[in-house]
């Protein structure tokens, strides 16, 4: 996948279909025989299709195998989130892992809050580009409807509140996020025409209280970054926010038997994150034991959908 990221083939195939390998070595300058060679182990892999290979030809068809056009777009040039991964890996690859547990300093090491504009930018284009799945969990478990406020905690640059008032017409969503982000998400509003219904509030949840009188206060992949002690915090300040007969939603990844894993994989990432906590990732009957701890109670569970990783929790002050 690296060298296939670091060639161009995505794009290759993704603009022109499918190619011979004698095309595909001639466009990339590869050596045929181990360019050949290399298309073969790649679709073997599933990375690619191949036709007529049998006998090793030249004329051989390659194309994109139906998941790489999943992570890279029908034309290969897409999927930020997939190319921001595979960096990732080949930078902690390089790292001896021994060592990093023993304290060695990290050159790239992820800091929270970021610390300059081009993180917190880094930082709400994931968001971004990922929101999509977060937003269509949101709307299968009906979790807003019926609400006239919503406080989007650490809402990214802005992209969920202004689809979910796309989405709920009677909707209001206030973003309540650091200043970095927060500039970012002015921005994002102001681009999508919703000025009037999407507000930005400054703040630093870790230190700053919340804003109250909100019929729904959101955490959608906020609460997986901290550890538990962190989020009982967080879940007390979201009970003080709550209006009457408000909830709180949590729209998060389970530690369940689906998800292992994709939660192995992230608890893997944040060896490498010194700024956020451990056991990030939370069982459901964790997160109840957390609710209750910060005086709600979990009153709905809306199961992950084929559409994302996340789970959808809503809970009611018990007093």
């Amino acid at each position: 996948m690296e060298t296939m990221l670091d060639l161009g083939l995505p794009e290759l195939l993704g603009a022109h279909g499918a190619l011979t390998a004698g095309q595909i070595c001639e466009r990339l300058q590869l050596e045929g025989h181990r360019g050949w060679k290399f298309l073969h182990c790649l679709a073997l892999a599933g990375l690619l299709h191949e036709e007529d290979a049998a006998r090793g030809s030249d004329d051989a068809r390659f194309s994109l195998a139906a998941e790489v056009s999943e992570y890279f777009g029908a034309d290969g040039a897409g999927g930020f989130f997939f190319r921001d991964l595979v960096t990732y890996w080949r930078n902690v690859a390089a790292l001896p892992l021994a060592q990093v547990l023993r304290g060695l300093p990290l050159p790239a090491a992820v800091r929270w809050p970021p610390p300059d504009l081009a993180a917190a930018e880094h930082l709400e284009t994931w968001m971004r580009v990922t929101a999509d799945g977060a937003v269509a969990t949101l709307v299968a478990a009906r979790a807003l409807e019926g609400a006239r406020t919503l406080l989007d905690v650490g809402g990214g640059d802005g992209t969920m509140g202004c689809a979910l008032v796309g989405r709920y017409p009677e909707l209001q969503a206030t973003v309540f996020n650091l200043p970095a982000s927060a500039a970012i998400a002015r921005r994002t509003i102001a681009a999508a025409g919703r000025q009037g219904r999407v507000v930005v509030q400054e703040g630093d949840f870790l230190t700053d209280d919340l804003p109250r009188g909100f019929d729904r206060v959101l955490f959608s992949r906020v609460l997986t970054d901290w550890a538990p002690d962190v989020c009982v915090t967080l879940l007390r300040k979201a009970a003080h926010a709550l209006g009457p007969d408000g909830r709180v939603v949590i729209n998060e990844a389970l530690l369940e038997e689906s998800n292992v894993g994709y939660a192995l994989s992230w608890e893997f990432r944040y060896v490498f994150y010194d700024s956020f906590g451990r056991a990030v990732y939370k069982s459901l009957e964790t997160y109840r034991g957390l609710l209750a701890e910060a005086g709600l109670r979990l009153c709905r569970v809306t199961p992950m959908t084929d559409q994302a990783f996340y789970s959808v929790l809503e809970a009611v002050p018990t007093r």
